[in-house]
């Protein structure tokens, strides 16, 4: 068995996705939440929580675009085996769509680092053909790569997070 690390970096977004009611949907709206003109405070009083990052359904990934991804594969001996160009494109992906109905507010945290990493075991050296990622669309607003698959495995068991930071906030309706 041969052991790799597969290491997923640029710039990306963490999205905190909050159910909402028609009536704080209202609230939200008239106060020009997607033109920034509520505070975070005044945003986390309406959906009645502590802070905008309080719910569990938290999305971490980098865009879906091979200017803003960059991955890299190592060795056990922490050699670089493989990594993306700024014009990689995958031979395959998977997509799915989250919370794109009309009941939901999207805070988007504009974020850059390293987000996550997977340590795998492979019977066979890594073949970056094999590597497909998982497109995830928030609320029909941002478009992240939120895992990977590799060899029709999906690798999330293997997931850890990275060391990122944040760049900015955008919120969205949905």
């Amino acid at each position: 068995m041969r052991k790799y690390k597969i290491t997923v970096g640029g710039r990306g977004a963490e999205c905190y996705i909050h159910s909402i009611n028609i009536e704080k949907r209202k609230l939200l709206f008239e106060g020009r939440v997607e033109h920034d003109e509520m505070e975070s405070e005044q945003i986390s009083e309406i959906l009645n929580i502590e802070s905008i990052t309080d719910t569990d359904n938290i999305f971490v990934g980098p865009y879906n675009n091979p200017e803003h991804f960059m991955i890299t594969v190592t060795d056990e001996n922490e050699k670089k085996i493989w990594e993306s160009s700024d014009e990689h494109e995958f031979k395959e992906f998977q997509e799915e769509y989250i919370f794109d109905d009309n009941d939901a507010l999207v805070v988007e945290d504009y974020i850059k680092g390293e987000f996550y990493s997977y340590e795998v075991e492979l019977e066979k050296d890594f073949d970056p053909t094999k590597l497909v990622p998982i497109i995830t669309e928030i609320g029909n607003s941002v478009v992240i790569i939120s895992d990977l698959m590799y060899n029709d495995v999906e690798l999330k068991q293997y997931k850890d997070y990275g060391d990122y930071w944040s760049k900015g906030i955008t919120y969205y309706l949905n």
